[in-house]
């Protein structure tokens, strides 16, 4: 990969472990990323700031199967030489697509601001006019499987210990998602207000009035007697430090698999639950959508289902 190349995509996650971005998330920007970068060097043999729209055209249509070919003349020999391998064309899915696309427009975004004060190398983002061309039809979607009423029933029978009692209630009562909970400690629950008040996903804090304060309470302070390392972090691996979101999913899903219940069930079906329960309790869209910390109130609406 080019010099600068490396050092602004090296810049760029940096910023996203700043902004509390998940080890997952980090990880496909990575990916996505590098692989962009690979062919953007192939096929154009120049710095990322010379894309523009034509170029993300391009790329879309190598993600969706398209073999491009090499620039003539001198670059295309100059590059061959520097490149390992040639791209091959990925033949993804819709959804991926946009998803790369996602991440790369991202990627020009953070290099716009960062560039802004000191340099006019990035004016705008190649991405944002075409990243909405791509149409997502609804059977190209995995939607979440909602955890019922039935389900969860089913599931707080079944919670036998603390701690599987304690995951299960700060997921399905304060529909956090997954890295939320990882990053959980002692010192954000308060009793005297009864609420929680923790690193939301983008980095900002959100003081939270969870529903069954006082028994997920109770279930903290007797979680926290049995702990066997001592840390400033609920959930932990061997050595004290915070649980690895690969390591709680894993956690959450053996928890379902126990109960007896679907294995298309996951961590984020438990917060599509608490909109919906949240939502069918209240008819209040805003409430919900401030509960769980969603910019815009149409993301809120694709999580409830009756």
């Amino acid at each position: 990969m080019f010099k600068k190349h490396r050092k602004w995509l090296d810049s760029f996650l940096r910023n996203c472990e700043k902004l509390n971005r998940s080890g997952h998330t980090i990880k496909n920007y990575r990916s996505d990323l590098e692989r962009y970068i690979h062919f953007y060097e192939h096929f154009y043999g120049s710095h990322l700031n010379r894309a523009n729209a034509k170029t993300i055209e391009t790329y879309k249509d190598f993600l969706s199967g398209s073999s491009p070919r090499p620039r003539k003349g001198w670059r295309k020999l100059l590059w061959y030489r520097r490149v390992k391998s040639v791209p091959n064309p990925l033949n993804l899915g819709v959804n991926s697509q946009k998803r790369h696309l996602s991440s790369i427009k991202n990627f020009y975004d953070y290099l716009i601001q960062s560039h802004e004060d000191n340099s006019k190398a990035f004016g705008r983002n190649p991405v944002k006019s075409k990243i909405h061309t791509i149409k997502v039809k609804d059977s190209d979607i995995e939607h979440t499987k909602l955890l019922n009423h039935r389900d969860w029933d089913s599931l707080d029978k079944n919670l036998n210990k603390v701690k599987d009692r304690l995951v299960a209630y700060l997921l399905y009562f304060g529909g956090l998602r997954l890295e939320e909970l990882c990053r959980l400690r002692y010192s954000d629950f308060s009793q005297r207000t009864k609420s929680l008040s923790f690193i939301r996903k983008g980095g900002e804090r959100h003081y939270l009035k969870i529903r069954e304060f006082e028994t997920i309470f109770d279930l903290l302070e007797r979680h926290k007697s049995m702990a066997s390392v001592e840390s400033e972090y609920l959930f932990t691996n061997k050595t004290g430090a915070q649980v690895s979101t690969r390591a709680m999913y894993a956690f959450i899903k053996r928890m379902l698999m126990r109960a007896g219940l679907s294995s298309d069930l996951t961590p984020h079906s438990f917060r599509k639950a608490c909109a919906t329960n949240m939502y069918v309790e209240s008819k209040d869209i805003l409430m919900v959508r401030n509960y769980l910390n969603h910019k815009d109130a149409k993301v809120t609406q694709t999580y409830i289902e009756y």
